[in-house]
């Protein structure tokens, strides 16, 4: 196979696994090409050993894609989710992650009892809402849960999270509130892996204890692994940065620890006595044994971070590389890249579609690729002397930064596009900076104070200069993060556009391509993922989206002539909807201006994630109904519009309508004078009737009528005004007490819209309610069934579409297989 095959190897079973995945979606297209394929191939004819070799390393990964997604096995925790209650007995698999008002604990399921105790296998999280939980690593728990599936957002451009964690080997998630349901039985677990994280606890607790803020934060996050004390605002000055990958603990962390203990061991290693350095170089020359020297304390730091699935692939990948300067083959970069993937992905097929091992690797693969290109085009000049400290210190470890950098992002960049719609080109400098000050100077000072304080004492070692260090390094990002323009969002770019990106890059990187049609090269490709993302193509007629926020409100309006309207934004917090979902779908339509931002009321399903829409779209003018709420979703919506310099206008049933782009909006709810008891809340809610009279035969109109209850219902209802309407979004997601028939019957709508999401603790919509408007010769769309539901009209009428159902499906064999994947390449082709 040449003299590299484990690139060769490694190369066709990652083919075989990506084959294997598209044949559960187009198996009939797949087996047409790859007999076309066969066929013309002399190779395949001749029977050459090479191509036969690589085929069946691809055909064993087609295979065992297929295998590990075949349905559930006997005793699988996936066959519980949402089946209700059940009394289960699992084990913590990892140590937990704190937080500031919960812990998360990852379980790993041992039997369910119920009428007879069954075995059970599989991963799930279980959230307690108590930030001192008493559980660690290895404890055995019995407790009473309900297993869902990880929240996934049914909208365009939002991460698919629950997919993510199902790869990684989730089967599931849960919660709990009351320490009463879970009980601890037993104790189980590795007793040196327990000794590990009972010290990592203790560093936990003595940094919290001595430190405060940011600082505390970063220090925890880069130590331990502890992330969820990072604030909001401390995450988007990373994010803005480009620098995000910081505050995760997997390559860049172990690589730049491991250079420094590889650099210590060696130093130590030529200081030796003669005598001694001479009886080792007989076995192995100090760079090899350095190595070995330096396996261990990097082990021991992925492991006192928590050995999180990413922190264990960049240590798989180091262990390989060391192994091979132990071997004596550490120029073989790409080979050992290579060993360490197919290692990883042998053992869990599904890591080669997870972002963590996307990102890990094809950061490393082009970071060595732009080393050896360099090397190339580039040849080293003979130092002179007077020079030469100089190149030793200032130069080369300058290069060495910059052309990682610049590796890395070539790497990422596409992927974090695709994925998250990002490109932060202020991060190329950042990362100059803040990579090698995280690497060789905060974690290594902060794993001496971690390892110091393991020994005794109150207090965290070195907690004054610790906290001083940190807030430099916050304020630092903090001033990356605010260059003009420095994290800019686009549309995701084509799959297609991606893949022969990094085709064309690793072709011309590995054929030493000159710079001068390298750079422009990929100069062109970034300039297409950008400036395509963010050009926007404003529909030629209205266009409405109801975006999947899950339990809560976000309705997009697009104007023929450009104008775009925002009504509420789901939910903020810590769980931030607008950041997931909205703003996702925003970028994704290529929108980065609202005319219109609408508050319909002051309830944190509805603008708690409007605060992170002001902060990253420029937004033009923000009405709200006037009812200010002394609670920190309504604080930090208030200070992003004041941040902005926005005042909201006031909103009433008293303002006159308002011509937009051919359509006249409606103002009629709430009154201008209102109480504002609690319970007045949700009829104070903004309602909004969009009537476009020019769209088909008999005009379109649409009926927003946030949370209002029976007591609005009647108000619009007395009032009266017209209140028909083509489309009606359902009030207050269903609930029974928005339901009043004679309102129903009025508005007579012939499609009504659900705005609720799975599994939500208020079981909305109401059974009652479901069945009224079932009654009604009206379509039902619910965003928790559907995803996000789009309404496009044009001069014949309109037509409504649903996200879910616009995806491609995996193909159900007992049915027909020709229907089937005609409908998903249909699918494949078309834009939602």
């Amino acid at each position: 196979m040449g003299k590299r095959p484990f690139i060769a190897i490694t190369v066709s079973f990652i083919t075989g696994l990506a084959l294997g995945e598209l044949f559960s979606y187009f198996p009939l297209t797949l087996i047409f090409f790859l007999f076309c394929f066969l066929l013309f191939d002399r190779r395949f004819r001749q029977g050459a050993l090479l191509p036969v070799a690589l085929l069946f390393c691809a055909g064993a990964g087609l295979l065992l894609q297929q295998l590990v997604s075949t349905p559930f096995r006997p005793g699988d925790l996936r066959r519980y989710i949402d089946q209700g209650e059940i009394d289960l007995v699992a084990r913590i698999d990892r140590p937990p992650q704190h937080f500031a008002k919960q812990v998360l604990l990852q379980m790993e399921g041992i039997e369910i009892h119920g009428d007879s105790i069954q075995p059970v296998h599989g991963s799930f999280r279980l959230t307690i809402y108590h930030p001192d939980a008493p559980f660690e690593y290895g404890d055995r728990l019995r407790m009473r849960i309900r297993l869902r599936r990880p929240q996934q957002f049914g909208t365009p451009g939002a991460f698919p999270y629950a997919d993510y964690r199902e790869r990684e080997g989730w089967s599931g998630s849960a919660g709990l509130s009351d320490l009463g349901r879970i009980q601890k039985i037993g104790e189980e677990g590795n007793p040196l892996l327990k000794s590990i994280y009972r010290g990592r606890e203790r560093i936990r607790r003595k940094i919290l204890a001595s430190l405060e803020g940011a600082p505390a934060a970063l220090l925890l996050a880069l130590i331990i692994g502890e992330t969820g004390y990072l604030t909001d605002p401390i995450r988007e000055r990373f994010s803005a940065s480009g620098t995000t990958h910081i505050l995760s603990i997997s390559g860049s962390h172990l690589a730049l620890v491991s250079v420094l203990i590889f650099g210590a061991a060696r130093w130590l290693l030529l200081h030796l006595p003669a005598p001694l350095l001479l009886r080792l170089s007989l076995w192995k020359i100090p760079s090899q044994w350095a190595a070995l020297a330096t396996a261990v304390p990097v082990a021991f730091y992925a492991l006192l971070a928590g050995g999180e699935v990413a922190t264990i692939r960049s240590l798989a990948m180091i262990s390989v590389y060391l192994f091979s300067i132990w071997i004596g083959r550490s120029g073989e970069v790409k080979t050992t890249l290579s060993l360490a993937a197919l290692l990883i992905i042998g053992f869990h097929p599904q890591a080669v579609f997870n972002l963590s091992f996307q990102l890990s690797f094809l950061s490393v693969l082009m970071i060595a690729l732009t080393f050896s290109w360099w090397k190339g085009a580039f040849p080293a000049a003979p130092a002179e002397e007077e020079r030469s400290r100089y190149r030793t210190y200032l130069i080369e470890p300058g290069r060495l930064m910059l052309l990682s950098t610049l590796g890395a992002t070539l790497g990422t960049a596409p992927l974090t596009l695709f994925y998250f719609h990002q490109f932060s080109w202020i991060g190329l400098f950042a990362n100059l900076l803040l990579i090698p000050l995280a690497g060789w100077i905060i974690v290594p000072l902060g794993l001496l104070s971690a390892l110091l304080s393991l020994l005794g004492g109150e207090g965290f070692p070195l907690a004054g200069g610790h906290q001083l260090l940190g807030s430099f390094y916050d304020r630092l990002t903090g001033f990356f993060a605010e260059f003009p323009g420095a994290d800019f969002h686009a549309a995701a770019p084509p799959l297609w556009i991606i893949v022969l990106f990094y085709g064309v890059t690793i072709w011309m990187l590995v054929r030493g391509v000159s710079w001068k049609w390298m750079a422009p090269s990929v100069a062109a490709f970034f300039i297409f993922f950008l400036g395509a993302g963010s050009v926007r193509f404003p529909p030629e007629r209205l266009r409405v989206s109801f975006i999947d926020v899950a339990q809560g409100d976000a309705t997009l309006i697009e104007f023929p002539r450009g104008k775009t309207m925002l009504v509420d934004g789901g939910a903020g917090g810590g769980f931030d909807v607008g950041r997931i979902a909205v703003a996702p779908y925003l970028w994704e339509r290529g929108i980065r201006t609202i005319d219109y931002l609408v508050g319909t009321h002051p309830q944190m399903d509805h603008i708690g994630g409007l605060s992170y829409i002001v902060r990253k779209f420029d937004v033009k003018e923000t009405w709200t109904n006037g009812r200010p709420r002394d609670l920190p979703f309504y604080q930090a919506f208030s200070e992003a519009l004041e941040a902005k310099g926005l005042r909201p206008k006031v909103i009433s049933s008293e303002a006159p309508p308002m011509e937009i782009d051919g359509c006249r909006l409606f103002f009629l709810n709430p009154p201008a004078i209102n109480p504002l008891e609690e319970e007045a809340l949700n009829d104070q809610s903004i309602v909004l009737r969009l009537v476009c009279p020019d769209l088909g035969e008999k005009g379109f109109s649409l009926l927003l009528t946030g949370d209002i209850e029976r007591g609005g219902e009647r108000r619009l209802l007395e009032s009266g005004t017209d209140l028909k309407s083509t489309v009606l979004k359902v009030p207050h997601h269903g609930s029974i007490s928005s339901l009043d028939l004679l309102f129903l019957s009025a508005v007579s709508p012939e499609a009504a819209l659900f705005s609720v999401g799975r599994n939500n603790p208020y079981r909305h919509p109401h059974p009652d309610v479901l069945a009224a408007y079932q009654a009604l010769p009206a379509e039902i769309y619910r965003t928790d069934r559907d995803g996000a539901v789009v309404i496009e009209t044009d001069s014949s009428g309109w037509r409504l579409k649903r996200y879910r159902e616009s995806r491609i499906q995996k193909i159900r064999w007992r049915s027909s297989l020709p229907t089937q994947e005609w409908e998903n390449l249909k699918r494949a082709f078309s834009r939602f």
